[in-house]
């Protein structure tokens, strides 16, 4: 179902910075000049009331850390603000990740990637409105006003190459790789790793309750817990990309076109003489979806009675009861005693709903103890990511073009990409610099065999044979034959123009599950997961070590 049109899709922020509103009529009339110039069309009138024009669900212009402001201040006083630089996002530790007893040695893991189509949603409605602008001249560092001016021009004017939406990702693997104006690549930093970070965070949550859940019915219900509106709208769309069958949440259904589903609280119940009164009334009202609430009283004595005695109500009038849901008590027992009461009666069709603080850890210990759960409700621990509730997602400089001095000096030439480097005490955290793509390496049997990091030039075409190589550890290798190398990266933006074609919610519901179902269990399992190979070329390699050198020889000058 396609969104509804507003205002801002046929009259566009981007082409008018101002509203000018007449005092007497209230006709709006847009423009771009803060001072009216024409009277009022309807009414004739030349008294205004003057406001920018900016669409609120996208003020994206100030949705930064103000260091962002004032870095780019500082580089447009420079005049090197508009110098080409290379930025990579990626993540160093995989989340959620847990090992079992006295393991110690390395653990794998992984992030399901999401997003990208939230990302690309804002990059094209990216400015600075005028209210922006208003805001900034009143803060101390007293911006220059030609400065203001070129924020107010100021678009995404670069190329981003990105994995694909659903696809999973490997530590210190890019997630995406910027090429565009320095100035440019530190005004998107935080809007980009706040929506990467969070959206990757609980697509993986999701992907991994998804994984245990199997072909059971998966319920998203976690709106009243997350950290704020937008967070359980976007969550509510991770959960549908990582195979949970419906949400809760109706601001997510209709802005995403997704389904939504509900039946009823302990209020419902409450509000009613009795129980078995709530449960007929209800019924009566949604006889095709009726799914009683066991437990406001007792489960077993009262919830489990009264909702076979409606079973045969519906029954009697045509209908058959779709489930029963449990929401406090021993999960595991409660759910055995009532589909084995429900058997007795006849009544095997309905299903047992479970809600009550589920995580993927809770259904796979419900499974092991033989739990007859068929539908998991599961809210708190999904949306805000209980075990793990940041991603260390990082955007970070590996590159940049010759500065003047440089190309005065002869030292470069102006096509020159030069590797940055940044180093430091933990491994981990040096940079793998340079302008750099991924390959992943898929065998005969469809299933992946490693990812390989390579610079951009590189290519595997026409290679039969390749030795993946471990980032830190030279003792493990793992030698690839009669691969197929595919690419990851997309480009998503070309100088500043979206050229990827978006797909469509389910179409990235449909590629998750696919990219999930090319690795081995051994990387998707809870606990200790299989470290996944990633792999530098031989020339990235040399080029970080080279890099490397001579940084700490600078320093030892």
């Amino acid at each position: 179902m396609p969104q509804a049109k507003t205002i801002f899709d046929y009259i566009k922020p981007t082409d008018y910075r101002f509203v000018h509103i007449c005092r007497r009529c209230d006709q709006p009339q847009f423009s771009n000049e803060r001072e009216p110039a024409e009277a009022c069309v309807r009414c004739g009138s030349d008294s205004f009331h003057v406001v920018p024009y900016y669409n609120p669900a996208q003020d994206y212009g100030l949705d930064v850390d103000y260091y962002a402001i004032t870095m780019m201040y500082a580089l447009w006083k420079e005049g090197l603000h508009k110098t080409q630089v290379v930025y990579d996002d990626f993540y160093r530790k995989a989340p959620f990740v847990k090992g079992v007893g006295d393991f110690s040695g390395e653990l794998g893991g992984y992030v399901a990637f999401g997003g990208l189509g939230h990302l690309i949603e804002t990059i094209n409605n990216l400015h600075f409105s005028e209210a922006d602008l208003d805001y900034l001249r009143q803060q101390p560092e007293g911006f220059e006003e030609a400065f203001l001016e070129d924020l107010r021009k100021l678009r995404f004017s670069g190329d981003m190459y990105a994995v694909e939406e659903g696809n999973l990702v490997f530590p210190n693997t890019p997630l995406i790789r910027l090429e565009a104006p320095v100035w440019e690549c530190i005004w998107i930093e935080a809007m980009l790793l706040n929506i990467i970070n969070a959206e990757s965070l609980v697509l993986t949550k999701g992907s991994r309750i998804k994984t245990i859940a199997g072909k059971d019915g998966l319920l998203e219900m976690g709106k009243r817990r997350a950290q704020g509106r937008d967070a359980s709208v976007y969550g509510a769309k991770m959960a549908y990309i990582a195979g949970f069958d419906a949400t809760s949440n109706v601001k997510a259904g209709k802005q995403f076109s997704m389904p939504i589903t509900g039946t009823q609280a302990h209020v419902y119940i409450m509000f009613h003489p009795s129980e078995l009164e709530a449960f007929l009334a209800y019924a009566n009202v949604f006889p095709q979806k009726t799914i009683p609430l066991l437990d406001t009283t007792d489960t077993l004595n009262s919830g489990l009675p009264h909702a076979i005695t409606t079973a045969r109500k519906l029954q009697e009038k045509g209908f058959e009861m779709t489930a029963v849901r449990l929401d406090s008590g021993d999960l595991a027992y409660l759910s055995k005693k009532v589909r084995k009461r429900l058997d007795e009666e006849g009544l095997e069709h309905v299903k047992i709903a479970a809600t009550n603080d589920l995580d993927e850890y809770t259904i796979a210990s419900l499974k092991q103890q033989g739990a007859q759960i068929d539908i998991w409700g599961v809210g708190t621990k999904f949306i805000t990511a209980y075990d793990n509730p940041a991603l260390g997602g990082v955007h970070k400089i590996v590159a940049r073009r010759a500065l003047p001095q440089e190309l005065q000096a002869g030292i470069y030439n102006e096509d020159d990409w030069i590797p940055l480097i940044k180093i430091s005490e933990s491994i981990e955290k040096i940079l793998n610099p340079g302008r750099k793509k991924v390959y992943r390496l898929f065998g005969p049997d469809g299933m992946a065999k490693g990812d390989y990091i390579c610079l951009a030039h590189e290519s595997l075409d026409g290679q039969s044979e390749i030795v993946l190589k471990h980032p830190t550890n030279p003792l493990k290798a793992k030698k690839i034959r009669d691969f197929e190398a595919v690419e990851l990266h997309k480009q998503i933006f070309k100088q500043g123009k979206c050229v990827y074609d978006v797909p469509t919610l389910e179409e990235v519901r449909a590629y998750h599950q696919r990219q999930k179902n090319t690795f081995w269990e051994e990387y998707l399992r809870l606990e200790v997961p299989e470290v996944y190979p990633v792999s530098l070329s031989d020339e990235l390699r040399n080029m970080k070590e080279r890099l490397i050198e001579e940084k700490r020889q600078h320093d030892d000058v």
